[in-house]
């Protein structure tokens, strides 16, 4: 009779773990990844409905001689954003990847260009955009130099990098992820090549930002962030400032010592000249 019992027993506890296990499997999300839920880019439009569970897409390009850049987002969950060039063998773009990078892994999305043209030759091997994560480049991209600075936080020591080629049918060198040591402070070389085959050269010095990783990240968060630059530059640093300062103070003292020192040698009178009221001969 106890062995008939305690069988009881264990049949009905069996049967309540089996009903509340589908109910903790429903209560659990299915995938808890950070996922896009909106994007779009400059020069080029998404031509299926975006969705945050779909990772594959194409893109119909404004014009298709013109490189896409990411233009707007919108992430659920605590992710960064990467944006870097599919290439086919010729090293010509083919599309667009986005990854979001978290905590556990990754989740991709793919951009194939839907209208990727016919290759020619030219000699466009200008670059239009070098961006860092947490780093800025200074000055801004122009066609006048190929010598920039790339400002990037203290304590950093992998830069993880997305250059943006004018031309689709150019290619730049420049690896996705380069190492640095900690403090180094190194200039990167960066060769574009046009598809005609003519190469122009890009150089970036490194410096380091007086902020760490996560000082940066707190102010890329802030709404009135506007460049990590600012304050950064010789002529804005505290020393520079008091520098200037005690120099222009010290022409001012120096101007001031000569005012005063002509004043106390001029003479009223020269040494030669007859006294106006001077007395008659007699």
């Amino acid at each position: 009779m106890k062995k008939l019992t305690a069988l009881i027993l264990l049949g009905a506890v069996a049967l309540l773990g089996s009903m509340a296990t589908p109910a903790l499997a429903e209560d659990a999300p299915a995938d808890s990844r950070p996922v896009l839920t909106a994007i779009a880019f400059k020069n080029a439009a998404v031509n299926e409905p975006f969705s945050p569970t779909e990772n594959e897409y194409t893109l119909t390009l404004d014009d298709p001689t013109a490189t896409p850049t990411l233009k707007s987002y919108a992430i659920e969950g605590d992710a960064e954003l990467f944006v870097t060039y599919v290439l086919d063998d010729a090293k010509h773009q083919t599309g667009v990847t986005v990854t979001l990078e978290y905590e556990n892994g990754t989740n991709i999305y793919t951009f194939g260009f839907a209208n990727a043209k016919t290759y020619t030759e030219s000699a466009n091997n200008y670059l239009s955009e070098v961006q860092c994560r947490l780093g800025e480049v200074y000055p801004a991209l122009s066609e006048k130099t190929t010598d920039y600075r790339l400002y990037i936080p203290s304590d950093m020591t992998l830069l993880q990098l997305t250059v943006v080629t004018q031309d689709v049918g150019a290619y730049c060198d420049l690896p996705q992820q380069i190492e640095v040591a900690a403090g180094q402070e190194p200039t990167i070389s960066a060769t574009v090549i046009a598809s005609n085959g003519e190469s122009r050269q890009y150089n970036f010095k490194l410096t380091r930002l007086d902020k760490t990783t996560e000082e940066v990240k707190a102010a890329l968060a802030s709404p009135d962030f506007e460049t990590l630059v600012k304050g950064e530059l010789f002529y804005q640093k505290p020393a520079f400032l008091v520098t200037v300062g005690a120099v222009g103070g010290g022409l001012v003292l120096l101007w001031l010592f000569l005012l005063l020192a002509k004043r106390l040698t001029v003479k009223t009178e020269d040494a030669d000249e007859v006294p106006f009221f001077a007395p008659a001969e007699e």
